[in-house]
């Protein structure tokens, strides 16, 4: 099953896994740097929207316009006056959304995202950064993407944009297969996972609370990440 998503600074991921019964829906993951203070900013639907507030029990409660006069939905993360603003902006079909830290208020948030622009798409919002704004260096773009394997099968794949675009250096440990260098996470390592390295994106196969290790690696091994 093929499935495209809009990573948020406007590239577009082309995710094949052959095996998958589904690919139920996924949300973006990027970090705007704001004068040095970092905001994460994530993609995703009305729904996706509804479960982050609602693990926080976050209300947006308020409106505010921006500049180009779009309504910036926010409310207190927690309902805590002492937290930072939970915020969205309905982009299209899709929302942004995310929390600032305690120590900014509503007013610099809203002159912060007045200097980036959203644009809309069928596979996602992309945002530009400008002025004072631009992305993270230290942080990379995101898509978590759900995947169903069917009869109680599935896992989260949590694929990362590569910085240098370049293949894994010879010699990294791993299995070649269909779509780059297959491997597993250390014994040590608390919640076990998969890793496939390719050119454009490293991805992580993480397993369900069902699911066993070597159905997602074998799942990964046919599972092809580009750019569209």
């Amino acid at each position: 099953m093929q499935t495209t998503r809009r990573l948020l600074n406007g590239e577009t991921l082309l995710l094949d896994v052959p095996d998958a019964a589904a690919l139920p829906g996924s949300t973006t993951i990027s970090v705007l740097s704001l004068d040095g203070v970092e905001l994460e900013v994530n993609g995703g639907s009305s729904d996706d929207l509804d479960f982050y507030l609602s693990l926080s029990g976050t209300r947006l409660t308020e409106e505010v316009r921006l500049r180009d006069g779009e309504p910036l939905r926010c409310g207190r993360y927690g309902g805590d006056p002492a937290s930072g603003w939970a915020f969205a902006l309905r982009v299209g079909d899709h929302e942004v959304y995310g929390f600032t830290v305690p120590t900014m208020d509503l007013e610099e948030l809203t002159a912060h995202l007045a200097q980036v622009d959203a644009e809309a798409d069928p596979d996602g919002p992309a945002l530009r950064p400008g002025g004072h704004v631009s992305w993270s260096t230290y942080r990379t773009h995101t898509v978590a993407q759900v995947v169903d394997l069917g009869a109680a099968d599935g896992y989260l794949l949590d694929l990362r944009r590569t910085r240098s675009g370049s293949t894994p250096p010879e010699g990294t440990s791993g299995v070649q297969v269909r779509g780059g260098l297959l491997a597993r996470s250390s014994g040590d390592e608390r919640h076990a996972y998969a890793v496939l390295e390719a050119p454009a994106f490293v991805s992580y196969g993480i397993p369900g609370d069902q699911t066993d290790l070597d159905v997602v690696a074998t799942s990964l091994a046919s599972v092809t990440t580009e750019l569209a």
